[in-house]
């Protein structure tokens, strides 16, 4: 089974169609399908649109992905959208990812400019509760923890096994 992405990208391509586009997606579980008018590349509006080696030299129609899921067709010139998707911070972020598909290439959207995708940062991975596992390592002390429900002291007893976990 082809990935979400995959099938949007065929469809910007033009290598499938609105019909058989809305047939895979629903077959991959996307949650969501193209409707005529809000997401409709015609075959017109592929042979305007083309892209290059930079952000700035792609123009034409393509899909703006803001993680809504609708996926509304935007029209880009010199790598510019007609109007800000999003705010630009100081520190060169955006208050919200959002990314055009547009003749099978993906670009993040930086206020109305394309450009290429930065990685995400990763973040620490924070654990749902409570490890109340046997720990040799920590027998007979105490130890801090940091779970979804807060910061938390663990008291091991000389066994290794945890016998009290109080909030802090």
């Amino acid at each position: 089974m082809k990935a979400i992405y995959e099938i949007v990208r065929d469809y910007t391509t033009g290598e499938a169609d609105l019909e058989a586009t809305n047939a895979a997606l629903s077959e991959a579980g996307a949650g969501f399908s193209f409707r005529p008018g809000q997401n409709a590349i015609t075959d017109e509006d592929r042979k305007q649109t083309v892209v290059g080696y930079y952000p700035e030299q792609a123009s034409g129609y393509g899909l703006l992905d803001t993680g809504t899921g609708s996926m509304e067709r935007v029209k880009v010139i010199g790598g510019r959208l007609e109007y800000p998707i999003n705010e630009i911070q100081p520190d060169g972020s955006t208050n919200m990812a959002a990314y055009v598909i547009i003749c099978g290439k993906t670009y993040e959207v930086f206020g109305d400019t394309l450009g290429e995708i930065r990685p995400r940062k990763e973040g620490k991975a924070v654990q749902k509760d409570v490890d109340m596992r046997r720990r040799m390592d920590l027998a007979g002390q105490q130890a801090e923890q940091t779970c979804r429900r807060g910061r938390f002291l663990v008291t091991y007893d000389a066994g290794g096994y945890a016998v009290k976990a109080k909030r802090l």
